[in-house]
């Protein structure tokens, strides 16, 4: 390009920056102590006065005030300019005039890092709110964003087809820049456009667009949701967000005066009386600040529990919830003095996974309601192992904390909150909490008693801080892609590490970021426990290369999948660069590696046979790649003077290496780590270790500059070095470490002069057939993952097999499978497997693609005995190949490979079926959640009607969905439903549901679960039967299971308290309501409403009923007390103690009996009382017979309620003597006759008084 082109477009660029700052001073208006926050954009504040954090469940955000801010206008033309360079530098402009690729490819890499640049930079507040209100800005970053996508295409071909003849070099050139292309595609299609309709949907419908500051708050809840949507991967049981904020005292009244105008003060009212921080809490604080003015502090909290669902469902709520806040609405556009917020997503680690229990937690209990201390919310990583003892010394000091909340979370902001009753300020109150709490940690904490300031406390090694570092703001995540939309640079807490200070030895490490400074280190406090300073340098800055494309889930519905998706993708970016053709006509291709993958020295040190032993070492799925690479290179040298073995780190350095072994002892030795992370410690132990002994070393790791690349001498990435697994269980490094160690297997062939040209060419294109291999496998996923839904919830016990270099290929399954569905599983040789558990009847994955004929027919015969002891195999082959049709219950053919690359075909389709059958598990988890969530919601239905807990059980409609509940389980049971349910937990299901919808007598439930079958009793053993269900069912698929509690009992604001005269009585004779059946229960709940008073009572004692708990021949019953008016009077069983009459009818039937005496015609009632013995716990043991007197004055409703079932007979009667019912009726019958006679009696009785005063009218 001519110089004076060049020097034309930079003279323009300036002017048009020139005329965009001039524009912006000369526009903007003056504000002097002000807060930015509530002044219009593109203005000037002298003196401002301003704070904001965000915090987001270890996502946070502190801001300050940066005097390099970019201003408010978008200059779209320059970005214009830029592309269009970008444009016109491809690479078949190149071609097409015959240049060589230099510098200069798609306008250099200088032009693009600053493209990336002035790209990121609108995700600044005041860029991004212009562009937030001007939709002409909008469409034509979308038309950028497509010019680029164009060129990415365009470049990404040309790379592809011409990667074999290019220099590395340029190779490296075009890859980085297309990967920047992409990175500023994404970071204008998903960070800016489409972080712009997210925001709006949280936004109301208005004619004019919010005000600058009002866009920032809701552009931060945002940013909070979004970051929730990528931490919630490690968990994701609950979430919870709080947003804080101060406002003066005008803008509060005024604030009120709009709450009143647009009739939200009840509203607001009623959302700030709560006892517990649950979803749409509102804390209210006020307070007076240094300077002696008011200042108001309103937090909104929304949370969200489910232990079932899918990554995401919590944050779509969450924001449903903010979207549709007409409070929060109201508030928002009033300036503010402060405004924050306090994110978390989680395991639950402690307690049962409930709103109360949700982070944040506040410093609230029954004796300090809500504003009289001001307001501490806290979220927690990890756990507080001394809860318990913490608790118990708060409640000894009076603190009583509501009996919902069971987290032990929720000792951390009270005792915080103690230290600063004992005069101590907010930050030593933390620190000296934080040292109070045992066992790995990571806090975080903000107050409106400390505001401006964000406190992190971490301890231990399971949990980490990583403190990101932007232009005008730090970001806190527990995870590095939690800031990383937003910032690469980032300081890293150390809690783990110890010092020796004045205090002695200390570890843990307090941070408290401060908005007023001027960010940098300058914001940024650091000490440990003891409150010993730490000092940090620029040196402990450090940057990251992954982007939040890198880490976004793209639409999938877990990261497993997705990455399973991408691993052909992979593959080829392990491949790319590291082979050439030789010569034009295509020939002969070659390895290429450089010299920072395998130094000279080393490839010297293997020309001249100075290394006679190589070693594979990893652990886990790297420890499983380290066994095929070592097999590959086995066959690529086939050489037996050569040592070549895999073996796990920890192995190596456990019990291959001693103490006494001197500096030299291994400089015959490579040895090769493999890891994904780079940071596991077993490897990096044993690598620390092989090169004090001095070994050759080299490592295959996916991320770049981890801990492992300083520890040895040579270092090849897989695909990127920046290919991020979010999920826990891993999968395309798996094919990519395989690859890596081909590739560098080939490389070492070559270089001894083990293989000719031929064979490199013909093995580099097999290595790079290898991703459509794998597409072609994908693209079965359907099929594979039908055999998973159908078989995987049929055995109990599963096993993968293979023979030769497929035996890595079940390791791998069976680590996989272990991982997404929490089996123990077996791995064994094909041949082996007949020898072992055949009796158990398992499935069996036989990996067997890829197998040499020699072998496969061995393979072929264990198969037929693995079906004929009813094993189910599931078998993997070759393309072709159908000669296990008919042994095997499902066979998946594959595309041929060779036997050494075979692990990969094998394996994929392995990780594809352990997907869909952890699915199919979790489906039962599902079921039964979606059951327990009904259940409890109708539980409350009813209670908030007025129910009590025994009405509940008793009431129509809950007794029919617990009846086909009953019938849908056991239709599941018969077709197929998970083996992890566990036997007990099904039939203890089955049998509750039979108590609860009365098919079974509830005076048997002792018999079966060793307590009384009372309401509460039933309920809250259904809810932990279902709640275990749901636990060993549920596979989150892409994180390990946090084993906590997960019954989040429906009952506990149920009332079983009841009183009453007839319940005295009982109590007065020593018998317990437990002791009663329920329906007994809530008929004498009914009865009592007609009793005046009692007046005398007699308790007999039942003696010989047989093993059914029913009256036979020899069958006596006796009086053990009598009191009243029925002390003197004369009883037939004093004289014949022979159970008989009504007394037995009551016996055999167990039912409440009210009536009139044969002998005396007294109104009495009498109940029937089962055994509380465990030895006849179904057994009627005693009656109580009670004397009664009728109340005057019952209402009709009340003698309905009280009659019961008889009501209906009676009406009943009366209708069929022709005549219409009328309930009036029944005042024709006085109290005594009314529950004294049959039924029958009673509406013979209507019907003759109805047509007497027929006759007498």
């Amino acid at each position: 390009m001519p110089k004076t082109v060049k020097l034309t477009e930079k003279l323009n660029a300036f002017l048009r920056q020139l005329y965009s700052r001039a524009l912006y001073f000369l526009l903007a208006e003056v504000y002097f102590g002000k807060n930015p926050a509530g002044v219009p954009d593109n203005s000037i504040v002298f003196f401002p006065c301003s704070e904001n954090i965000l915090f987001c469940g270890f996502a946070g955000i502190v801001s300050f005030k940066n005097s390099k801010q970019t201003g408010g206008f978008v200059d779209i033309a320059l970005l214009e300019d830029m592309v269009k360079r970008v444009e016109s530098c491809g690479y078949n402009n190149y071609i097409k005039n015959k240049q060589v690729l230099d510098s200069d490819y798609l306008g250099g890499e200088k032009h693009i890092a600053s493209l990336v640049k002035s790209v990121k930079a609108l995700k600044e507040q005041n860029l991004f709110y212009d562009i937030f209100i001007n939709k002409p800005i909008q469409d034509s970053l979308s038309k950028l964003a497509d010019q680029l996508s164009l060129v990415i295409e365009a470049e990404s071909k040309a790379l592809a087809e011409n990667i074999g003849y290019l220099d590395s070099g340029s190779v490296n050139i075009m890859f980085r820049s297309i990967e920047s292309l992409r990175d500023i595609e994404w970071c204008i299609t998903r960070e800016i456009t489409g972080n712009i309709q997210k925001i709006k949907e949280l936004i109301p419908v208005a004619a004019e667009p919010p005000a600058a500051f009002s866009f920032i708050v809701y552009k931060k809840i945002n940013a909070v949701l979004n970051s929730i949507d990528c931490l919630e991967v490690r968990g994701r049981d609950s979430a919870g967000v709080s947003l804080m904020f101060i406002l003066g005292e005008d803008e509060f009244k005024r604030f009120n005066e709009e709450i009143v105008k647009a009739g939200l003060y009840d509203r607001l009212k009623e959302r700030s009386d709560y006892n517990v921080l649950i979803n749409n809490s509102i804390s209210i604080h006020e307070s007076v600040s240094a300077g002696g003015k008011k200042k108001t502090t309103i937090a909104f909290t929304y949370k969200i529990a489910a232990e079932i669902g899918n990554l995401g469902d919590n944050s779509k709520f969450l924001r449903s919830q903010v979207a549709g806040d007409l409070v929060l609405q109201a508030l928002i556009p009033f300036p503010h003095l402060y405004h924050t917020v306090l994110s978390h997503t989680r395991w639950a680690s402690m307690g049962v996974i409930s709103e109360p229990n949700c982070h944040p937690a506040d410093n609230k209990t029954l004796n300090n309601p809500a504003g009289e201390r001001g307001i501490i919310h806290v979220c927690l990583n990890g756990d507080i192992d001394n809860y318990m003892d913490l608790k118990s010394k708060y409640e000894a000091m009076g603190g009583l904390i509501d009996k919902d909340i069971t987290t032990d979370t929720k000792i951390i902001p009270l005792w915080i909150d103690r230290y600063i009753q004992q005069g101590f300020d907010v930050e030593e109150s933390f620190r000296l909490a934080a040292c109070d709490f045992e066992g790995s940690h990571a806090i975080c904490m903000h107050t409106d008693l400390a505001p401006g300031k964000l406190f992190l406390a971490q301890k231990g090694s399971g949990q980490t801080i990583f403190i990101g570092m932007a232009n005008d703001f730090y970001m806190p995540t527990s995870e590095i892609y939690g800031f990383i939309e937003e910032t690469a640079d980032y300081i890293k807490m150390n809690g783990e590490k110890e010092i020796d200070s004045v205090n002695g030895k200390t570890n843990g490490q307090i941070v408290i970021l401060d908005q007023a400074s001027a960010g940098g280190l300058d914001g940024i406090r650091a000490m440990f426990y003891d409150g010993t300073r730490v000092v940090l340098k620029e040196k402990d800055i450090k940057q990251s290369d992954i982007t939040s494309r890198d880490i976004d889930r793209q639409g999938f519905p877990h990261y497993f999948l997705k990455e399973i998706m991408e691993s052909p993708d992979s593959v080829e970016k392990t491949l790319q660069n590291r082979w050439k053709i030789k010569d034009r006509d295509g020939g002969r291709y070659e390895i290429i590696l450089e010299e920072n993958v395998l130094p000279q020295f080393i490839q010297k040190a293997l020309v001249n046979n100075k290394i006679r032993r190589i070693f594979f070492v990893g652990q886990g799925t790297a420890g499983v790649a380290a066994m095929v690479c070592a097999d590959i290179l086995n066959y690529y040298l086939e050489d037996q003077s050569l040592l070549i073995s895999a073996m796990k780190a920890s192995e190596l350095s456990g019990f291959k290496l001693n103490d006494h072994d001197d500096a030299v002892i291994m400089e015959d030795t490579l040895v090769v780590a493999i890891t994904q992370s780079g940071t596991t410690t077993d490897t990096n132990c044993a690598m620390d270790m092989v090169k004090q002994r001095g070994a050759h070393t080299l490592a295959i790791v996916n991320r770049r500059d981890s801990d492992i690349t300083f520890k040895v001498d040579g270092v090849m990435y897989t695909s990127t070095g920046r290919d991020i697994e979010m999920s826990v269980a891993s999968t395309k490094a798996f094919y990519s470490q395989i690859v890596a160690g081909a590739i560098l297997g080939l490389y070492i062939a070559s270089l001894k002069g083990r293989r000719n040209d031929v064979f490199v060419t013909e093995e580099i294109k097999q290595l790079t057939a290898l991703p459509s291999c794998m597409r072609e496998i994908l693209a079965m996923r359907e099929q594979i993952g039908m055999s998973a839904q159908r078989l995987a919830v049929k055995k109990a016990h599963w096993a993968a097999v293979g023979s030769g270099p497929n035996k890595a290929a079940a390791d791998e399954i069976r680590i996989k499978l272990s991982e997404l569905c929490y089996k123990t599983i077996s791995s064994d040789f094909v041949e082996d497997k007949k020898h072992i558990d055949l009796s158990s009847e398992p499935l069996i994955i036989v990996c067997a693609a890829g197998t040499r004929g020699s072998v496969l027919g061995d393979i072929i015969k264990d198969t037929a005995i693995f079906r004929s002891h009813k094993a189910t195999p599931v078998v993997i082959t070759d393309e072709g190949e159908n000669r296990f049709d008919n042994y095997a219950e499902d066979v998946f053919h594959v595309p041929r490979v060779n036997s050494h690359l075979a692990p990969i075909v094998n394996t994929l389709v392995g990780h594809i079926w352990g997907y869909y059958a952890a699915l199919a598990i979790n489906d039962g988890s599902r079921f039964m959640y979606n059951f327990n969530t009904e259940i409890q919601n109708l539980i409350d239905d009813h209670t908030a009607k007025g129910m009590d807990v025994y009405e509940v059980i008793l009431e129509k409609s809950f007794r029919e969905r617990i009846a086909q509940f009953y019938t849908e389980f056991r239709k599941k049971l018969q077709d197929s439903f998970p083996y992890a349910i566990g036997f007990e937990s099904a039939s203890d299901l089955i049998l509750l549901l039979k108590y609860l919808s009365g098919r079974l007598p509830v005076s048997d439930f002792e018999l079966d679960f060793g307590i009384k079958g009372t309401p509460l009793n039933m309920l809250n053993r259904l809810f932990r039967c279902l709640g275990d269900s749901i636990n060993s069912m549920a596979r989150p698929v892409d994180a390990i299971k946090h084993q906590a509690k997960t019954v989040t009992v429906g009952t506990s604001r149920i009332s079983e308290r009841i009183e009453g005269i007839l319940f005295e009585a009982l109590t007065v004779h020593h018998l317990k309501l437990s002791q009663l059946i329920n329906k007994n229960i809530v008929v004498l709940k009914n009865l009592q409403d007609i009793v005046a008073d009692i007046e005398g009572s007699i308790l007999y004692k039942i003696s010989g009923l047989n093993l059914l708990g029913e009256p036979t021949d020899e069958t006596t019953i006796e009086i053990l007390n009598k009191e009243g008016t029925l002390c003197d009077i004369p009883s037939r069983v004093e004289k014949d103690i022979i159970l008989k009459g009504t007394k037995r009818i009551i016996v055999r039937e167990g039912n409440v009996y009210i009536g009139i005496g044969r002998q005396d015609d007294r109104s009495v009632i009498i109940i029937p009382v089962i055994s509380a013995s465990r030895a006849t716990p179904n057994m009627i043991e005693y009656l109580l017979l009670l004397h009664i007197s009728f109340k005057e004055d019952v209402s009709i409703s009340t003698k309905i309620k009280a009659l019961g079932g008889k009501y209906e007979r009676i009406k009943n009667i009366v209708q069929e003597n022709s005549v219409a019912w009328d309930k009036q009726y029944i005042e024709l019958v006085d109290m005594r006759n009314l529950f004294g006679l049959s039924a029958e009696k009673i509406g013979e009785f209507i019907v003759s008084s109805l047509k007497k005063d027929i006759t007498t009218a």
